[in-house]
């Protein structure tokens, strides 16, 4: 069955953001959300003194290795499993602009934040990524309950999913993070000053080593659930990369108060704050998003995966099982990838609201403590 053809899809570059609120009010609402935090991070970054070159290092390392990974997953028909919706700003037809702010996001904040508790350089990297899933956690949930992305229907390493999110992508998220900031602080600490030979020693690191030394990370952790993420591989992450942690606090040291990072706090548990207000007040059931999904077509035609797992090749209306409908729109013809799907109503609020406010209480509080609270200790600390 011939697939239509990307270049054929009706995208824009910029979308009316008029249009957008009508369709999908919780993604404007989004999408901007990350650009802003994003924004932020930077100018926390050039507010840093001596420290500037460091941090804006590892904001622009962030940009480049997060870019090059989602170019890379999607350029992959045997990887390929995820489709973004339309964004107010587009830079593909398929990545939005949100989309690198979002990963400067949830790789500059928790690399920053472990570096001010003062941790020994094997506590950091693990940190980084509990810090990144504090933080990306009620992003998982609301985008994929909004439309904000759709996923592959059956395919196996996102097939066991916690609030409809896919538990492998939980776990990438760790051991993305946790790699970027052990690449990341292997070049910092050898060079704080970030002099040019060292500036480009880590682009290149960056650029070529923190997709494939996560994907090798992933392998071992998805034997735990026969071979696929499951909850025993994210169960054994978080309790390893936790007692590191904690090992690693013993051995802290207090680090001084850096500029701005109450400022920056703000901007983390405001952005936490919006995400649990959409999960509230939002109506998944008034979204709709018009473009590029998995490629519909005929039922149980089997394919495989990277992994050699089977799945089917198409989306079919009369068996899949995601939280969409074509209730707001026709299933499209065989064959296309570009098409509108509908959201789905809750049908267990009170645990999605409960749930996501929970999170982002929990992100507001680690990076209040590492940010705000750990400042505060600090400064006692030399008043004493």
């Amino acid at each position: 069955m011939p697939a239509s053809d990307p270049s054929s899809w009706p995208w824009h570059h910029l979308n009316s953001p008029l249009h957008q609120w009508d369709v999908m009010p919780s993604f404007l609402l989004g999408e901007h959300a990350f650009i802003l935090l994003a924004l932020l991070c930077l100018w926390h970054a050039t507010r840093q003194g001596e420290g500037r070159r460091r941090h804006v290092f590892v904001w622009a390392a962030a940009l480049l290795a997060g870019t090059a990974n989602d170019l890379f997953f999607m350029a992959l028909p045997l990887v390929d499993n995820f489709w973004q919706a339309q964004a107010t700003w587009m830079i593909t037809a398929r990545l939005p602009l949100y989309i690198p702010c979002v990963y400067v996001c949830f790789l500059y904040l928790p690399t920053v934040s472990a570096w001010r508790l003062g941790l020994p350089w094997w506590a950091r990297a693990p940190a980084s990524g509990l810090f990144a899933i504090a933080f990306y956690a009620p992003y998982d949930v609301v985008g994929a309950k909004f439309l904000w992305w759709t996923w592959h229907d059956t395919d196996r390493p996102i097939a066991s999913r916690l609030l409809g999110v896919p538990i492998g992508s939980t776990v990438w998220v760790i051991v993305f993070a946790a790699t970027f900031a052990a690449i990341v602080g292997r070049v910092t600490d050898a060079d704080p000053s970030m002099r040019p030979r060292s500036l480009a020693k880590g682009t290149a690191l960056v650029a070529a080593l923190t997709t494939p030394t996560m994907m090798l990370q992933m392998a071992p952790l998805q034997l735990l659930d026969g071979g696929a993420p499951g909850p025993r591989g994210l169960v054994a992450i978080v309790a390893a990369y936790a007692a590191l942690l904690v090992a690693g606090a013993r051995r802290a040291r207090a680090e001084p108060p850096a500029a701005m990072d109450g400022a920056l706090f703000g901007g983390v548990a405001a952005h936490l704050a919006l995400l649990a207000g959409i999960m509230v007040v939002a109506r998944p059931e008034a979204h709709r998003s018009e473009s590029a999904h998995q490629t519909y077509g005929a039922c149980h035609v089997e394919a495989k995966d990277l992994s050699g797992n089977v799945r089917y090749a198409y989306l079919c209306a009369a068996d899949f099982d995601e939280d969409f409908t074509f209730a707001c729109a026709p299933p499209p013809a065989e064959g296309q990838g570009w098409y509108t799907v509908c959201g789905k109503p809750h049908d267990r609020y009170m645990r999605m609201v409960l749930a996501t406010s929970a999170m982002a209480a929990l992100g507001a509080a680690v990076y209040g403590a590492a940010l705000v609270g750990r400042a505060r200790l600090a400064r006692e600390a030399a008043r004493a």
